[in-house]
């Protein structure tokens, strides 16, 4: 599975799926191509994950293998058949006789409902699954335990929400946590509720003021609430304010989750905010960042002067040869000649020496001085 979640960060998608056929477990085989196909919006995949379907027996696990095909099928737009899914595993529901079970499952449901966007279907879904617990004759320890995690669930679904409708989310979470007499939960939902009411009225400009005062961690969180593309912009500028502050472990996760969603989210991001990201990272020496972003942008000038910038400061470190792969890959001729040119110069002054200063005379170890050979003594040439 490690080796599965690896695959999908780096977007080795055909990785993955090898890794997924190799699971013998038709549940946990279908659930993992879903996510491929999820994030990788290839229809190619679809049929072995409907083969994996048709092998599961355990109404519990089909109930939410069918919700995570539904929302394969939303990531590839094919929403009727996404719609189909998730009335099979409603439909699969019905089958299973545990209210604790029902309960989990309509929790799993309702998160996938969220991230194919039907955001008012996956609040009733959690809505029934907290009524479910509510209502269950079972050890108590097992309906608190069923709780919480139904609350972090819908609290991770509203951060996938990206306007005011994550509020409803969070209202539901903060009402489970209260149910449950956790007051500390209860506060801390509310405190997110507030920060997401101010990012709907400021937006991003909220989250760079943050920065700018160094509260990181609430920028952090005040990004989620962003619509995609600016959030994935945000989360660059806090990733570069960790790496200018040293917290370089931190950054580098950010970054990654930042591009990742650049990468396969179906959202425009504005490539002008991009690039002058990619230079920020560039100006503190960050080249391997301000590359993936250049592999960003659609613009081939903007991509093209990016990269020519890229490739002389490695010129100029002394990695030439680094220099001249890199400006081969410049599309615009113009902008890879000049830049082509700026390198040779770079190497000729690394390579012709100056002009040479002759050394000054070692006196104490000249003994032809020192014993009045050949280029004579100080005392002759005071003499003379």
């Amino acid at each position: 599975m490690e080796r599965f979640r690896e695959h999908l960060r780096l977007g080795n998608y055909r990785g993955a799926f090898a890794e997924a056929l190799r699971e013998r477990n038709p549940f946990r085989r279908a659930v993992m191509i879903a996510e491929i196909i999820a994030r990788s919006y290839r229809e190619e995949f679809v049929p072995q994950l409907i083969e994996a379907l048709e092998e599961i027996k355990s109404p519990k696990e089909l109930a939410i293998a069918e919700s995570y095909t539904a929302r394969a099928f939303y990531a590839l737009e094919m929403e009727r058949d996404g719609e189909r899914h998730f009335q099979r595993a409603f439909e699969e529901l019905r089958r299973m006789a545990s209210p604790m079970e029902t309960a989990e499952v309509l929790g799993i449901i309702g998160k996938n409902l969220v991230l194919s966007g039907r955001y008012s279907d996956g609040l009733k879904a959690f809505r029934k699954a907290f009524d479910t617990l509510q209502s269950a004759r079972a050890v108590y320890s097992e309906v608190v335990s069923g709780l919480v995690n139904l609350a972090r669930r819908v609290e991770m679904s509203a951060e996938e929400i990206p306007n005011e409708i994550a509020l409803k989310f969070y209202e539901l979470a903060s009402d489970i946590y209260e149910s449950l007499g956790f007051k500390l939960q209860a506060r801390e939902i509310k405190e997110k509720m507030k920060t997401a009411e101010e990012v709907f009225k400021r937006g991003s400009l909220a989250v760079t003021e943050l920065l700018e005062r160094g509260d990181v961690d609430r920028a952090l969180q005040m990004a989620r609430f962003l619509p995609p593309g600016e959030r994935a912009v945000a989360m660059l500028n806090v990733s570069y304010w960790l790496f200018i502050h040293d917290y370089s472990d931190l950054a580098r996760e950010v970054f990654n989750d930042a591009t990742e969603m650049l990468l396969v989210g179906k959202f425009k991001a504005r490539e002008g905010e991009i690039e002058a990201v990619a230079y920020k990272f560039l100006r503190v020496g960050k080249l391997n960042e301000a590359m993936v972003l250049a592999g960003l942008l659609r613009d081939e000038r903007r991509f093209s002067e990016l990269m020519g910038e890229i490739a002389l400061t490695y010129a100029r470190r002394g990695e030439v040869e680094q220099a001249k792969e890199l400006a081969m890959r410049i599309g615009d001729i113009l902008i890879r000649d000049k830049v082509a040119k700026a390198i040779r110069e770079v190497e000729e002054t690394r390579v012709t020496p100056g002009p040479r200063t002759p050394p000054e005379p070692d006196l104490e170890s000249d003994d032809s001085n020192r014993e009045g050979g050949e280029g004579g003594s100080l005392d002759a040439d005071r003499e003379n």
